[in-house]
């Protein structure tokens, strides 16, 4: 009959070692996928919006102003900025391109996304941070180290 009682004291630190080892690597490889997890639903939102700009720039052939970061189609004559999280992109004549912005998943860490347009309206860049360094797309030379862009 098997007994863990009649282990001897170096059988028992070997196995304690390798279900160490084992934990602790679960424990980095969970870390990573979340990582990797935030890093995609990122970058899927700000595809949303930038799919929601193409559309609202083919409709009025400028894009909306920016506005410290924020998109300016919300509020009094849709030239307020939209909270990211909160407002929707919106024309004067009430057409909705995108019901609620979305939000980075650290927003209650201050991470945000950042909205800029050229001078002309014409292009725009959907700017945000990437967690995971090791991404093939990481951009080590910016401050956003990932963007999107028409």
């Amino acid at each position: 009959m098997f007994s863990i009682l009649e282990w001897k004291r170096g059988e028992v630190l070997f196995v304690a070692g390798v279900v160490v080892v084992i934990l602790g690597i679960s424990g980095v490889q969970l870390r990573v996928s979340q990582m990797k997890t935030r890093d995609a639903q990122r970058k899927a939102d700000v595809e949303l919006v930038g799919r929601a700009l193409a559309t609202y720039l083919e409709d009025h052939q400028a894009l909306p102003q920016a506005t410290d970061g924020q998109i300016a189609a919300c509020g009094y004559g849709r030239r307020e900025a939209c909270v990211w999280g909160q407002g929707g992109i919106e024309d004067e004549d009430g057409v909705s391109y995108i019901k609620k912005l979305p939000i980075d998943p650290f927003s209650y860490k201050g991470w945000k996304y950042v909205y800029s347009v050229n001078p002309e309206r014409t292009k725009y860049k959907l700017c945000i941070s990437l967690e995971y360094k090791a991404d093939k797309q990481y951009k080590k030379d910016i401050q956003c180290n990932w963007y999107a862009e028409n």
